[in-house]
């Protein structure tokens, strides 16, 4: 009886060895996803707003626009597939027009990440832009963008950039 007694706490320590590697390997893994929105600092360019209106060839509509900047073969915009439609809902309920658009190679110079948001108001001015939300799944209920489209429906305009936050971002190395 006492062999048993050890070959069962072998068994047992190899278990729960192999389960704290199986943790640790998921956690970093998990950690190693995170990453800065703009750690190039291309949001705080002087005019980058202007530029960001002049990539997209934006012409103002006279109504207030969320725009989703997204990347197809970005794994995190995948994840992020039910906030989207979460957002284009919120936005579209709030009297917002949203506007889609791919990554391109112009876009590349003014977005550091995706998926991103921009909201430009009424009269074509800036209120947003920055992530659709932050940590490793970019999911809802973690967002910054509902709080602006909020706030701007609520007449206010936040003029909030958000630059230092890390998520599960697709980096843009233009």
């Amino acid at each position: 009886m006492p062999s048993l007694n050890k070959s069962n706490t072998f068994v047992f320590s190899l278990i729960a060895t192999w389960l704290i590697c199986v943790v640790a390997g998921l956690v970093y893994f998990q950690l190693e996803q995170l990453k800065p929105f703009d750690s190039s600092k291309v949001l705080l360019q002087k005019h980058w707003f202007n530029n960001f209106k002049k990539q997209l060839d934006w012409i103002d509509t006279g109504e207030p626009s969320l725009v989703l900047i997204t990347e197809k073969n970005c794994g995190c915009t995948i994840q992020a597939k039910p906030h989207i439609s979460s957002l284009i809902s919120f936005a579209a309920n709030k009297a917002m027009k949203v506007v889609q658009v791919e990554l391109t190679p112009k876009l590349k110079r003014v977005i550091p990440a995706t998926p991103a948001a921009v909201i430009i108001n009424k009269n074509g001015e800036f209120v947003y832009a920055g992530p659709l939300s932050e940590g490793l799944a970019c999911a809802q209920g973690s967002g910054f963008v509902e709080t602006a489209v909020t706030n701007l429906a609520a007449g206010f305009n936040s003029n909030l950039l958000i630059t230092q936050t890390k998520g599960c971002y697709c980096v843009n190395n233009a």
